[in-house]
């Protein structure tokens, strides 16, 4: 089991790292557009090219953020629920918010590979490829499919999943910045 924790970890940073490089990106094109125009030049396709890595950086590193708890969760019911009722909505909501990201990701996935066998280009100035930042986002989703897979996984087994244990670890680090 441990190879396998080790294994999903590795995968939802790969995520991460990919996402962070898609908002390095987005500052690199934004940089060559402002330098090129002080040389009167301009970067054709940089507007897709930005709204593409806008998409990568923010659908990548969903589940890399939902593991480390960087995600805004409102516990406005939950958080004053405890025992079975709370075993039970968190159940419920696990199983929901899987099923939308797994649905998401199948359909990105669909509307990718449909652009990839029609080869499908974006309508700028430049016939980007579509379906190569489809595919990203579609990776993106199934990744955070899968992380929401992995805590409903340990859920039901009696685990504390890594939302609330890492919601335990910043308030342990908040206390402790305090004394």
């Amino acid at each position: 089991m441990g190879a396998l924790r080790r294994g999903l970890d590795l995968l939802y940073l790969a995520g991460g790292i990919a996402g962070g490089m898609a908002l390095a990106g987005i500052g690199i094109i934004i940089a060559l557009q402002v330098i090129g125009r002080q040389f009167g030049l301009s970067l054709d396709g940089a507007d897709d090219l930005t709204a593409f890595a806008v998409a990568g950086s923010a659908l990548l590193p969903l589940a890399y953020a939902f593991r480390h708890g960087a995600h805004i969760r409102v516990d406005l019911i939950i958080g004053h629920v405890k025992g079975a009722a709370r075993f039970g909505m968190e159940t419920l909501a696990l199983v929901l918010s899987t099923g939308l990201a797994a649905f998401l990701a199948y359909a990105v996935g669909d509307l990718a590979f449909d652009s990839w066998q029609f080869d499908d280009v974006a309508q700028g100035t430049v016939p980007w490829l579509l379906w190569v930042p489809q595919a990203a986002c579609a990776v993106g989703c199934g990744l955070f499919a899968l992380a929401l897979l992995d805590d409903l996984v340990v859920h039901l087994s009696g685990g504390t999943p890594s939302y609330r244990r890492a919601a335990e670890e910043s308030a342990l680090e908040r206390a402790m910045g305090e004394i």
